[in-house]
C-alpha cells in the first residue's frame, strides 16, 4: 500500500514531467524555421566569355563557385551543369 509520502513524491515527479514537457513544447512553438539557402551562383551570360582561352574563365569561376554551393548545401544534381559552355 503506497503511503502518502509515496503519493507525494509520485505527484511532484508528475508535475515535474510535465512542467518539462511544457517548456519543451513552448521551445518547439517559439523557434523560427531555418532559413532558407541563398540562391546559388548566377550563370555567365553567353558574351561573358571572350573564347581566347583565359587561364581563370568566367565559366572556370562559375563552376568553382557552383560546386562549393552544391557541397555547402547538398542542392539536387539537377543543379549541376555540365561543364560545357
Amino acid at each position: 500500500m503506497a503511503t502518502k509520502n509515496d503519493q507525494l513524491h509520485q505527484s511532484t515527479k508528475k508535475e515535474r514531467e510535465e512542467e518539462k514537457q511544457e517548456k519543451e513544447e513552448s521551445v518547439n512553438r517559439s523557434s523560427p524555421p531555418p532559413p532558407a539557402p541563398p540562391p546559388p551562383p548566377e550563370k555567365p551570360e553567353p558574351g561573358d566569355c571572350c573564347g581566347s582561352g583565359c587561364v581563370r574563365c568566367v565559366w572556370d569561376v562559375y563552376y568553382d563557385e557552383l560546386e562549393a554551393y552544391n557541397k555547402l548545401y547538398k542542392s539536387d544534381s539537377k543543379n549541376s551543369i555540365s561543364k560545357s559552355p
